[in-house]
């Protein structure tokens, strides 16, 4: 397969599809071609994330998929190609077409096009929390053996999984997908992956007539596109273990298992918030390494991605390397020291997602950090959480009232009966929107605070961490 040089405004990449490829993969014809020696480095349907030498699939009226043909004719550096449903809406004459049936199949079937062709290890990973931070923390273990793929943007639904399998060269030694409940089996059966890491069952995703039991069958479909011997990587500790251990043994795949659980493969033997200074057993050794990552979830993260590295049969040292200069993503866990109106202080920005699970181990990790300062704990709503919403919410108190938390601000009414659970000398303030503490939130903070900013992302918690960076004078 030969590759081409495409020059971007970063850095040259390496072009993989040929003019025969999209054809062969999308079943599309092309309107205008491209010149004998063109090549793609990828496609992509959000024109924020284009990359230098991609294919840009541009919705129709009739179609859905992909970005506005507006947007593409303004961009300073064009696609190598536009795919449409609707050529004649086309005007940009200089830029190879291609029409397609649909745009969403085109993209699945570049995806399952790309997958396989792909030569190196595919792994998948799912799970109610930690998702992203298993993916990124194992890529970084993986690049100690050359080029790592993994999943860009949180894009973890099928659309998301066919855009980055598709812009990831195929010669990639080690690819990481997220993966994520919603039309797990299509996902799955596309990606095929070799491995498949399990981080947890949470209350998410619940609805109204939805158990616990049916998130886990849901995301168990990831296993659907593995075969007999492939890994799947299954968190011991989590709810519903027997039924996702059901589900991969019924796929006669090898199962390996991770966490505190003494019947552990990777267990998690100590953890001391002082050094994030990790003990750990995996493959009969026991290992001890320092993280730059806080918080015992990251522990648990941490072996997961070991586990898979073990079972890709590389050597942990190497991986351990990479993996204790990890640090976490914005969003899920990062940690920036600011200043604001001459106010120095620390955020946790933990502000991407929230359900029951993810916030006790972000208030775990808030409460056994050695700190000198005041541990403040910002928590906004946590979505999907189904009939039991309130519950799980008012079941926050019990955790926050035993912690070293100092003062806990609350947003929004499924949190008026934790507000009354709450022991008084916990108590900062209670709040119904985002704006309503946004007004008051700088008043609320005394220099030298360690603020942990937490809440789904519905619920707008993000935006408040975007608004406080925005006047960060450390910047």
């Amino acid at each position: 397969m030969g590759e081409h040089d495409i020059s971007g405004n970063a850095e040259s990449v390496s072009a993989f599809w040929t003019a025969n490829d999209v054809v062969l993969a999308t079943s599309g014809t092309w309107v205008r071609h491209p010149p004998a020696d063109w090549a793609a480095t990828g496609v992509s349907i959000f024109a924020p994330a284009i990359l230098p030498g991609n294919m840009a699939i541009v919705r129709s009226a009739t179609d859905n998929c992909g970005m506005l043909a507006s947007v593409v004719a303004r961009m300073a550096t064009p696609p190598s190609c536009i795919i449409t449903t609707d050529p004649q809406s086309i005007k940009m004459e200089h830029i190879p077409l291609l029409q397609v049936a649909d745009g969403t199949e085109a993209l699945l079937a570049m995806g399952r096009y790309a997958r396989n062709k792909m030569s190196g290890n595919v792994i998948g990973v799912t799970g109610s929390a930690g998702k992203t931070t298993t993916v990124a923390m194992l890529a970084a273990a993986l690049s100690a053996w050359g080029p790592v793929g993994q999943s860009r943007l949180t894009a973890n639904l099928p659309r998301g999984v066919a855009w980055n399998l598709a812009s990831i060269p195929w010669d990639t030694p080690n690819v990481v997908i997220e993966m994520a409940i919603g039309r797990m089996g299509v996902s799955s059966r596309m990606a095929r992956p070799k491995v498949a890491i399990f981080t947890n069952i949470q209350p998410a995703h619940l609805g109204e007539k939805h158990t616990l039991r049916d998130v886990a069958l849901t995301k168990s479909a990831i296993f659907q596109g593995m075969t007999a011997g492939d890994i799947a990587i299954l968190n011991r500790d989590m709810a519903e273990w027997e039924t996702v251990l059901e589900k991969a043994l019924s796929r006669k795949l090898r199962v390996l298992t991770y966490g505190y659980h003494p019947e552990s493969d990777s267990r998690l033997l100590h953890y001391n918030a002082a050094g994030n200074q990790v003990a750990a057993q995996i493959n009969g050794q026991t290992l001890n390494y320092s993280l730059s990552a806080a918080g015992q979830h990251m522990a648990i993260n941490s072996l997961a991605a070991l586990t898979a590295v073990a079972a890709l049969n590389y050597p942990l040292e190497p991986a351990i390397e990479k993996i204790i200069s990890f640090m976490p993503l914005a969003g899920r866990g990062r940690e920036v020291t600011a200043e604001v109106s001459g106010c120095v202080f620390t955020i946790i920005d933990d502000a991407y997602n929230a359900n029951p699970g993810s916030m006790q181990a972000a208030l775990e990790n808030l409460s056994e950090k050695p700190l000198a300062g005041r541990r403040i704990a910002i928590l906004d709503e946590m979505a999907d959480l189904g009939t039991d919403a309130v519950s799980y919410h008012t079941g926050l108190a019990e955790k926050v009232n035993r912690s070293n938390i100092d003062r806990v601000y609350l947003i929004g009414e499924h949190y008026a009966e934790c507000w009354q659970a709450l022991d008084e000398n916990k108590k900062g303030r209670f709040f119904s929107t985002v704006d309503e503490i946004k007004a008051e939130l700088l008043t609320l903070i005394q220099p030298g605070d360690t603020v942990l900013f937490k809440g789904s992302h519905s619920a707008n918690t993000h935006q408040l961490v975007e608004w406080m960076m925005a006047r960060n004078e450390k910047r």
